[in-house]
């Protein structure tokens, strides 16, 4: 038997973190859509510019899962029962990022915060390393404004009845480079950390990080450095 193929991981460049993300606490929803499996999100705008390659990226993968999927499809249709609603019809979603008026680009990222393996729960809470790639073990309460990379990998989907074939972004980590922190019960916003955001010793975990050749200079202001 194969083994599984080795997922691929990508960086996007560096961006900004736009309101209601979901970084240091996963997302659990409200009334009539509240889970009990939460959703880490982190919404990224970055410059058209830097992000045209991840852009290619993921329509390549967008247009090219579907024409497999649609010829398929074609070569074997579902077949049509009387007296029941015909089968789904070929269709693609949106696309996991946005073109903004202001020559940038945001991408929407997302992931669970557990899985079940053999009826045993895992929990899965989103890694984040500061400007150095060093984990953040008490991650601060990062909010819209912030700004950082993302770690992820992608893939596609087929079709369905609550959506169409696109491509899901999987966010794996986050590298945090700046921060713009919510006070909780107030209008006011602290802890900007305007040369590049830097976790306290006692903050940092294992030096061994998927962030190595991604450290950022002090300053935000510096070379992106995403890779694809």
């Amino acid at each position: 038997m194969s083994a599984a193929p080795k997922k691929e991981y990508f960086f996007t460049p560096l961006g900004t973190v736009e309101p209601y993300c979901y970084i240091a606490k996963a997302d659990f929803g409200t009334g009539s859509f509240a889970s009990e499996r939460g959703k880490f999100k982190i919404n990224l705008t970055v410059p058209s510019d830097k992000a045209q390659p991840l852009v290619d990226r993921i329509v390549k993968l967008y247009e090219s899962d579907y024409a497999k999927r649609l010829a398929e499809h074609k070569k074997n249709p579902p077949a049509v029962v009387k007296g029941r609603k015909p089968p789904l019809a070929p269709y693609q979603g949106d696309l996991p990022f946005f073109e903004n008026d202001d020559g940038t680009v945001t991408f929407k990222f997302m992931a669970y915060d557990r899985y079940e393996k053999d009826g045993e729960v895992i929990m899965l809470p989103l890694k984040v390393v500061d400007a150095k790639g060093k984990r953040i073990e008490k991650v601060p309460n990062i909010s819209g404004g912030s700004e950082g990379k993302v770690r992820f990998s992608m893939f596609a989907y087929g079709w369905s009845n609550v959506a169409g074939a696109s491509v899901k972004l999987q966010l794996d980590s986050f590298m945090l480079t700046k921060l713009v922190e919510f006070a909780a019960g107030g209008d006011d916003w602290g802890g900007q950390e305007e040369d590049g955001y830097v976790a306290d010793d006692s903050d940092k975990g294992s030096p061994k990080s998927d962030w190595d050749e991604q450290e950022e200079p002090e300053s935000s202001d510096g070379d992106d450095g995403g890779d694809f």
